[in-house]
Order: structure tokens, then sequence, then C-alpha cells
């Protein structure tokens, strides 16, 4: 069973607008993870107060969360299934992308640049994050890196207004 975790607790300030409701937002990839097969859909919403903004399950970060390494840290602790997240910012992914992360077995896609978007990680059951939590890539340094091939375009990011061109 695959829970898919939709990151959407960000202030999205590069951005200049709320990350979560553009290109089709977190509804988007709600469909999305259930048209791949997820049996489970969580929003992180970050605050308290942005869960009211999210349809379907919607966790606020822990209390005790001071960065997103440690509401990562404490996701991963709370279910036991396969879990797949996907960064509200994931606005190329589609049905094809998400399927290949999700039949991986487990991994961290590698975007165009070859770079590792942790982000976008398949965590197989079972799996912890790394002992260091200095950053969001030490956290999945043991999950090996993925090339899709054909489908890099999908796992990029989105972080400035002109990266949607």
């Amino acid at each position: 069973m695959v829970t898919a975790f939709i990151l959407a607790g960000g202030k999205s300030r590069r951005m200049g607008a709320d990350k979560a409701f553009m290109e089709g937002g977190v509804s988007r990839l709600i469909a999305l993870a259930e048209s791949c097969g997820a049996a489970r859909i969580v929003t992180l919403c970050g605050s308290v107060e942005r869960a009211s903004m999210f349809e379907g399950e919607v966790w606020p970060d822990p209390p005790s969360a001071k960065s997103l390494m440690d509401v990562l840290d404490w996701v991963m602790r709370q279910v036991d299934d396969d879990v797949q997240l996907i960064p509200c910012d994931a606005f190329g992914l589609e049905q094809s992308g998400l399927t290949a992360l999700m039949e991986s077995g487990g991994g961290t896609p590698l975007d165009p640049s070859g770079n590792r978007q942790p982000l976008l990680s398949f965590c197989p059951r079972g799996w912890t994050t790394g002992a260091s939590k200095d950053s969001v890539d030490s956290l999945f340094s043991s999950l090996p890196s993925l090339s899709l091939v054909g489908l890099e375009e999908q796992m990029k990011n989105f972080n400035r207004p002109q990266h949607l061109d």
C-alpha cells in the first residue's frame, strides 16, 4: 500500500504566490495520486491555520517541528506503508512519472540537470530517514538515485515564476 504525502506547507516567498494553488494545485496532485493507485493521500499543510485550505486528509506540522527536515522525519514514522512524497510545486508531474516513481522500489529521482529531487522520493516500507538531519538531501541520502529516462522533465521543481515558462 502506498501513502502519498503532498507537501503544501511552504511560504512560497520566491514564487510570489502560494504554490499549493498554482497550476491546478494540490487538487490536481490528489487526483494524480489517486489515478496512480495511492491508497491514502495526505496533504501536509504546514501551520494549523492552513488546514482548512485543503480537502481530504490534512495534517499540520507537529508542534515539535522546527524545520522541513523535522516534519519529513516525523512523517516517515507515522505510517507503515510505502511512502511517495509529492511537493506542491511538482507542476510538470504526470501519471507516467508518478507511476514510474511508485513502481521503482524506492529512490530519489534525478531532474534534467542530474540533480536529486528528494521531495519526490519514493520510500519503501520499512525505510528510515538518514541519521543526519542537516538538510533534506541528507535525510534521503540512503535512497538510490533514480534516472527515469524520458521522464526527467517531470521531476523538476519550480521555485521562481520564470521557471514556469
